[in-house]
Order: structure tokens, then C-alpha cells, then sequence
């Protein structure tokens, strides 16, 4: 039976996001979201550990402009629009989301502000028809899938001027999809099975795995280590050099261009200007793992 609430609190609506999948990290379990792999997101559920995302400018941007961009699309297409402050989930399949604006009773409007760059980067057309980015799409049938809306539309402000609708309506087969990835997700919680990592896009996270060393323990290093090891200290070294080929590239550029903020050329164009001075505050440093790896002199 579907669940609705209304008027939470931040706090009551993080808790609520918490023990679901939402309509923004279902994509994880695809494997195209932008905010996490799988393999975070299970650990996120499986602790029942609340996330929030820091707002870069464009968030925070398209956050405040959200009103005025769906006020404006409604009074083009003559649309009865208004905000949905509730959260609602399923329970039984324990998926949830929250939501933009309601179209009369029954469609949805997904406010997105989209610079020009990531317009033309990751939004496409297929056979004549605009596509949105694949998490977003999937975001949109996952809203459907929660409400039993009959349509949604995706509104987005391209540019600060430009404005593209994308109509969407209840794809069962999406339905079914999400419906297996999601019971799968939380059968791997219960049976305490996470997901095996995604390299190179776990690497970061799974080290933060490992950031414990027990005090004076040795372990002898396996065939595998050892391999590794050995092509870790070939990067390292390859790094080194690189950097070093980088850096000298560099002061030999600037000694040509001098005090030029900008050069121009064919097919390329340097930036060159001055970022001044500026005071950072102290802050505690969390602890971390020393991680090196020392190559013995002739291997």
C-alpha cells in the first residue's frame, strides 16, 4: 500500500529517504548514476547513513531559479501546476522519492536547470526525439512508478533562455527492471552480500574500506600482491616522470608567453591568469592510511 507524508520536517525527510531507494539513486543500481556506485550505495543502506550532497553552484542555482523556471513553463503551455512537498513510497518494494510539481492530478513536472555545455555534453537526440541523461531518465519512470502518475514531463531551462520539454509516460518494462534491480539490492543487504566493486570507479571508496592497520601486524605478501605491487611502483615511477615532463612543458611555455593571461591557437588556448592571495582557515584533518609502496633497487 502506498505511503504518503506530508509537511516533514528536513530531518523527518532524510530519515524517510534513508530506509528506500529513491528516484535520484536508483541509477546506482544501473550503474549510471553521478553521485555514487552501487557499491556505496549498499553500504549507505545497509547503515542506514544519511547522505546529503554538497551543492556546487549549479545546484544551488537551480534550486533557487526552480519556481521561476516551472512557473514560467506552466503559463507557456497554459499547465494547473503545483509544488509537491510530500514524500511517497511503496513499502513493500521499499522505494521512495520526492518530487518537483504536480501537474493537475495526474502528471509530473521534473525541473531542470542545464547549462549550454552539459546540454550539448550529455543530452541527446535519438531518431528526431530529445533525450535526457540516462539517471534522469530513469528518475522520471521511478517518480511514475512510485505515484501511478500518467505522464510526467522533464522541463528544462537549457542556457538561461532556452527551453526543451521531454513527455514521459509509465514504461512497464522500465516498471519491471527497477522492480528486480531494487529486490535484488535489498536481498544482497539482508544476506549480507555487497556487490563486487566497479574499478576505477570504486577505487576511492574502497579504500576508505581499509582505512584500519592493526599496530605492529606483518602479513607476508601473496603471488597477487606481489604483482601488483610491482606494476604500482612502474606508475609511480611513470608518474613521476610525467609529472616532471609536465611541470618543465609548463616553464618553458610561460618563459614564451610572458605575462599574457590568454593565448590563442590552433585548436587549443592557454589560461594563464593570476589567482590572488587569500587566508585558509585551519580545520582538524581526518585520519587517513598511509598507503606506499617501496620498490627494492634492481627488480
Amino acid at each position: 500500500m502506498i505511503q504518503t507524508f506530508k509537511n516533514l520536517t528536513r530531518e523527518q525527510w532524510l530519515q524517510h529517504r534513508a530506509q528506500d531507494i529513491t528516484s535520484t539513486e536508483v541509477s546506482a543500481l544501473f550503474g549510471i548514476s553521478p553521485y555514487c556506485t552501487k557499491l556505496e550505495l549498499w553500504y549507505q543502506k545497509k547503515d542506514s547513513i544519511i547522505v546529503t550532497l554538497e551543492d556546487n553552484d549549479r545546484m544551488k542555482w537551480g534550486t533557487r531559479l526552480q519556481d521561476s523556471i516551472a512557473k514560467g513553463i506552466a503559463q507557456d503551455n497554459g499547465w494547473d501546476i503545483t509544488p509537491m512537498n510530500e514524500y511517497i513510497r511503496d513499502p513493500d518494494y521499499k522505494i521512495g522519492s520526492s518530487f518537483d510539481f504536480a501537474i493537475g492530478d495526474e502528471g509530473l513536472l521534473e525541473i531542470k536547470n542545464v547549462d549550454a555545455l552539459q546540454y550539448r555534453e550529455k543530452w541527446s537526440l535519438e531518431d528526431g526525439e530529445l533525450e535526457a541523461p540516462a539517471h534522469i531518465e530513469l528518475q522520471v519512470q521511478h517518480q511514475l512508478l512510485v505515484t501511478g502518475r500518467k505522464f510526467a514531463y522533464i522541463g528544462a531551462l537549457i542556457g538561461g533562455n532556452e527551453v526543451r520539454l521531454i513527455k514521459r509516460e509509465p514504461q512497464p518494462a522500465v516498471f519491471k527492471h527497477i522492480k528486480a534491480e531494487v529486490i535484488a539490492f535489498w536481498d544482497s543487504i539482508e544476506a549480507n552480500e555487497p556487490p563486487p566493486p566497479v574499478f576505477p570507479d570504486d577505487a576511492q571508496f574502497v579504500s576508505s574500506l581499509y582505512g584500519y592497520a592493526s599496530p605492529g601486524s606483518v602479513a607476508r605478501a601473496n603471488d597477487e600482491v606481489t604483482t601488483m605491487a610491482l606494476q604500482y611502483g612502474e606508475l609511480t615511477r611513470d608518474i613521476k616522470v610525467l609529472t616532471e615532463n609536465k611541470e618543465t612543458l609548463k616553464a618553458k611555455m610561460m618563459m614564451q608567453i610572458g605575462e599574457a593571461e590568454k593565448v590563442l591557437g590552433d585548436g587549443f588556448s592557454i589560461s594563464a591568469s593570476v589567482v590572488g592571495p587569500t587566508i585558509v582557515e585551519t580545520y582538524e584533518r581526518k585520519g587517513y592510511r598511509l598507503f606506499r609502496v617501496n620498490i627494492k633497487k634492481g627488480k
